[in-house]
C-alpha cells in the first residue's frame, strides 16, 4: 500500500487508528489517555467531509497503523497486548464516523480481541 499523503482523510484515518492502538498496547494510564486524547482529535479531524472516507480500503491502513503503533521506540511500554491484531480492521468505516463511537471502548474492544498466543 502507498504511503498516504499527509492531512488527506486516508492519513487522518491511519493515524487514528495508530493512535487506538498505542493506547491500547501501553499499561502506562497517563500515557493510553494521551493516546486516546490524540485518537480524539484526528476522529473530530475526519469526519466533517462527507463521503471523504468511503472509499478508503480500512483493512490496508489498519495494518500500516498497526506497523506505527508497533515501532521499536514504543516497544518498551507495549504492555497490555502481548501478540497482535487481526489482519481485518476491527471497525469499519461507519462505525468510526457513528455519532456513538467511543474511544475507551474501542480501545478496551483491541485489548480484548488482541490474539494473545
Amino acid at each position: 500500500m502507498v504511503e498516504p499523503a499527509p492531512g488527506t482523510p486516508a492519513a487522518l484515518v491511519r493515524g487514528f487508528l495508530a493512535h487506538l492502538m498505542k493506547a491500547a498496547l501501553t499499561a502506562d494510564d497517563t500515557r493510553s489517555q494521551a493516546w486516546r486524547q490524540k485518537a480524539r482529535h484526528l476522529r473530530q479531524q475526519m469526519l466533517p467531509v462527507p463521503g471523504s472516507l468511503e472509499n478508503l480500503k480500512i483493512d490496508g491502513l489498519w495494518w500500516l497503523a498497526v506497523g506505527d503503533a508497533e515501532a521499536p521506540e514504543l516497544q518498551a511500554e507495549e504492555k497490555m497486548i502481548e501478540w497482535g491484531q487481526p489482519k481485518v480492521c476491527p471497525f469499519t468505516l461507519a462505525e468510526i464516523q457513528a455519532a456513538e463511537f467511543d474511544v475507551d471502548r474501542a480501545v478496551q474492544h483491541l485489548r480484548e480481541t488482541a490474539a494473545t498466543g
